[in-house]
């Protein structure tokens, strides 16, 4: 029985490595032989790193079969790659993660090619300051780079967000970040522009003709399955979910799937998902961050870490999201995670 696993982002190589260290047979699909910490890429931008890249066989288990190649076309048992080979499956996992292409002549970050266009245009403009639009996680990380990068920023939200958020543009006005709330059309501003404010997945899903949510999200059930197809499975951002799209919601989604598709093979239905926060992180630019305490419905708790500290457990929160895959890798069912409320 071969599970294929559509995605080597934070949920599909955690659930790869879940099932080949119990001795499933898993085929990982992916565009590039590389995993790509995506929460390191408001860094790249601006050339504070060269890459966010690690060698595949680094975190994933090596009885796994990596295949390069693009998926188009998700069929009955069978999906095509854009080389026009079919591949076979038994059980499918559809974790190929999230992106978005420029829009509206913007710019965004959330894929590694795209980070790379924005990282082209600011180094052919050292001297041109760039607008972000958008005051979440990504759009504040981003701005903290910049500044620490010695560009000139401004960032523009419609609202300053809950208690976390307003502390990011308090600390990043002081910093010299110029931070404006009004609602703006990325398209009206000039110079080079950031859009933060949200991304797009790919359409496989909806090309396959699969459930989808008005997004292109993947539809699932409780268990992570594909209403009518009991055989595909979703997890991560591509994954129409309650939950908030990040590599903390990722992870414990492609470790259930895992568990799922285990249990399935013993005879069992598995187990509905659920999981709940502990804290969100944010780097800020020069060694300095914020730890937000959650509730695990997502809520804020009155507990904060700001300055060094709070930048010294976000990098550590980094690496640790590394080294949950490689335990994994090591020892399926080592990974755990909080499962709230």
């Amino acid at each position: 029985m071969t599970t294929m696993v559509l995605g080597a982002g934070y949920a599909g190589v955690m659930a790869a490595n879940r099932l080949a260290g119990r001795g499933e047979e898993v085929v990982l699909v992916t565009p590039e032989p590389w995993f790509v910490e995506r929460i390191r890429l408001h860094r790249v931008a601006p050339g504070l790193r060269e890459n966010a890249r690690l060698d595949l066989k680094t975190v994933l288990n090596p009885a796994v079969e990596v295949i390069e190649g693009t998926a188009t076309r998700i069929g009955d048992a069978k999906v095509q790659l854009a080389s026009g080979e079919n591949l076979p499956y038994d059980t499918l996992l559809y974790a190929v993660g999230s992106g978005a292409s420029a829009h509206n002549g913007s710019y965004r970050i959330v894929s590694e090619r795209e980070t790379e266009r924005l990282r082209d245009a600011l180094a052919e403009a050292p001297q041109a300051p760039v607008t972000i639009v958008g005051a979440g996680l990504t759009g504040v990380e981003l701005a903290g780079a910049l500044r620490e990068a010695g560009r000139e920023v401004k960032l523009i939200t419609t609202t300053p967000g809950r208690r976390a958020i307003q502390a990011h543009l308090r600390f990043l006005a002081k910093q010299g970040v110029e931070v404006e709330i009004a609602r703006v059309d990325p398209a009206e501003i000039e110079g080079i522009v950031v859009d933060t404010t949200g991304f797009t997945v790919p359409s496989l899903a909806a090309d396959s003709e699969l459930p989808v949510d008005e997004s292109g999200r993947l539809l699932v059930d409780e268990r992570l399955t594909v209403p009518g197809h009991p055989n595909i499975l979703g997890a991560g951002d591509a994954v129409h979910s309650s939950y908030r799209a990040a590599c903390a919601t990722a992870l414990p989604m492609g470790a259930h799937a895992a568990d799922v598709i285990t249990e399935r093979r013993q005879g069992r239905a598995g187990k509905p998902f659920r999981m709940g926060y502990v804290l969100q992180c944010t780097d800020l630019g020069g060694g300095r961050g914020r730890v937000q305490f959650l509730h695990p419905d997502d809520t804020e708790r009155a507990l904060a870490i700001d300055g060094r500290a709070g930048g010294l457990i976000k990098e550590t929160i980094c690496r640790m999201t590394v080294r949950w895959l490689t335990q994994e890798r090591d020892r399926a069912g080592r990974y755990s995670w909080p499962a709230g409320a």
